[in-house]
C-alpha cells in the first residue's frame, strides 16, 4: 500500500514536470509571436521606440532614487525627454506644497534642477 502511494506521487511529479517542460517553449513562442506582431502592426507598438529603451542605463525607479537623493518630496510625474545622448528623465516633485522639476540624465544619473 505504501509503495503504491509512493508510485502514485512519483507519477504525479513526473506528470507535473512534463507539463512544465512542455509549456515553457510554448510561452517563449507566444512572447516572440507578440514581439513579431508589434513590429508588423504599427498600432500595437509602444510610444517609445525599442532602441531608446535599450540604450538607457537607468530605469525610472533608479532615476527617482537619484532625484530623491538630491531633494525630498513626492513624485508627481516622470517622463523621458530628449533624444540620444541628451535623454533625461523629467521628474515633477512636490514638497510642502511646492512643486518643482528635477532632471536626471538617463545614462549618467546626473541630477539638475528646473530648465537646466
Amino acid at each position: 500500500m505504501i509503495l503504491r502511494q509512493a508510485a502514485i506521487k512519483r507519477i504525479g511529479l513526473l506528470f507535473f514536470a512534463l507539463c512544465i517542460g512542455l509549456s515553457l517553449p510554448m510561452l517563449a513562442q507566444a512572447q516572440s509571436s507578440q514581439e513579431l506582431q508589434s513590429q508588423l502592426d504599427p498600432s500595437r507598438r509602444s510610444a517609445k521606440p525599442r532602441t531608446q529603451t535599450r540604450e538607457l542605463i537607468l530605469s525610472e525607479r533608479q532615476a527617482v532614487a537619484q532625484a530623491r537623493a538630491k531633494a525630498s518630496g513626492n513624485v508627481l510625474r516622470i517622463n523621458l525627454v530628449g533624444e540620444g545622448a541628451k535623454q533625461r528623465y523629467q521628474i515633477r516633485m512636490e514638497h510642502d506644497g511646492n512643486v518643482f522639476t528635477l532632471y536626471v540624465h538617463a545614462r549618467t544619473g546626473e541630477v539638475t534642477q528646473g530648465g537646466q
